[in-house]
């Protein structure tokens, strides 16, 4: 169990800059979930870790062990690192056997028969996969095989693990599964977890801290996945993480319009010191509220009942937005039909410029 810190680290692919100056810490014993876009460099950032790209500048070090620093010319070869990683095709050998597959790194360190049975039976022991040993991965699932991944990953007592979208060619049941088995591992073994993944909803189910990149590369926001979701540093973190509206403002007179196409006065409160000159407000859909005293007026033109939760998309003016009302909402005030007008009511919206920099709140 360690730390991960990257600090200040650079890589380019030739003349392209993919990280640049990156700073980051992941605490010890905890998962942090690493979300961003496809191409921000995620899978860049890993690399580096794990010894496989070399950056220009920086220091990558797990607990008191630098492995690289660019000015001190350390680097430390990736098989030295003593870090796990999972991959998302889960990567094990069809020839092997389940045992034989947890045991390979043990056996490439040269360690003795007997201690690379009980460390790959432990590593089996950690997630539940003792009784398929002998077994072929033809013979598994999915899920076991991902699992005999992770024992992999575990066998050699490694400081961290890596877990690259490591659950992405599962099923939706078979995805929830891993979420808990991966937790419940964790939570045994008290594990450092790096979890890389665009999935916005596993991140948010799995960790304990997010970190979301930027399509640039740069570190948007870092805090636990509360924070992210109440406090968003930016657009970008507020449109990223979850499905959200966005509707420009307008001043007209003394008034604060929604332009939709058509100007509606927006009477709800607007913070002190925001200019909606070239502002737009962003508004989570459960966030949008049916109201029948709201001057604000909608048309519903879709309603699409999800089991827990009924997904409306609304005309405002001459612009189409979502919501979504929970069970209990539906209860309470009731459900809306298709083609029905209605008022509606925003709660909790957040303020930003159109140039899409957080607006001053």
């Amino acid at each position: 169990m360690a730390n991960v810190r990257f600090e200040n680290v650079t890589v380019s692919y030739g003349n392209h800059t993919v990280l640049k100056n990156f700073s980051l810490e992941v605490e010890s014993g905890q998962i942090m979930c690493l979300v961003g876009p496809s191409g921000c460099g995620k899978t860049t950032l890993v690399r580096a870790l794990l010894g496989l790209n070399k950056p220009e500048s920086g220091i990558i070090s797990v607990g008191d062990r630098v492995l690289f620093d660019a000015k001190k010319r350390t680097n430390v070869p990736a098989e030295k690192r003593n870090i796990g990683i999972v991959f998302q095709d889960y990567a094990v050998w069809p020839h092997m056997t389940v045992i034989e597959n947890v045991s390979y790194p043990l056996k490439k360190q040269r360690r003795n028969k007997q201690e690379i049975q009980q460390r790959a039976m432990h590593a089996l022991e950690q997630v539940r996969m003792t009784e398929y040993a002998n077994h072929l991965p033809s013979q598994l699932s999915g899920g076991q095989q991902q699992r005999v991944a992770i024992a992999r990953a575990l066998v050699t007592d490694s400081d961290v693990v890596v877990m690259d979208e490591p659950i992405t060619n599962l099923d939706a049941k078979l995805r929830e599964e891993m979420l808990l088995e991966i937790r419940m591992i964790q939570s045994r073994l008290h594990a450092t977890i790096l979890y890389i993944t665009h999935d916005q909803q596993s991140a948010l189910q799995l960790c304990d801290k997010m970190a979301i990149m930027q399509p640039d590369g740069s570190l948007c926001q870092y805090g636990t996945d509360e924070d992210i979701i109440m406090r968003p540093a930016n657009r970008f973190t507020f449109e990223f993480i979850g499905v959200s509206n966005f509707i420009p403002l307008v001043q007209r007179g003394k008034e604060i319009c929604l332009d939709c196409g058509e100007q509606i006065p927006f009477t709800q409160w607007v913070p002190a010191g925001v200019d909606v000159a070239g502002k737009e407000m962003g508004v989570r859909l459960n966030d949008v509220v049916f109201d029948r005293q709201s001057p604000i007026q909608a048309t519903v033109t879709s309603r699409v009942f999800l089991g827990s939760e009924y997904n409306y998309f609304l005309t405002l003016g001459q612009r189409e937005i979502r919501m979504q009302q929970s069970m209990l909402d539906a209860r309470t005030f009731g459900t809306v039909s298709e083609g029905e007008k209605i008022g509606i009511r925003f709660l909790n919206p957040h303020f930003y410029d159109a140039r899409k920099e957080a607006a001053t709140v």
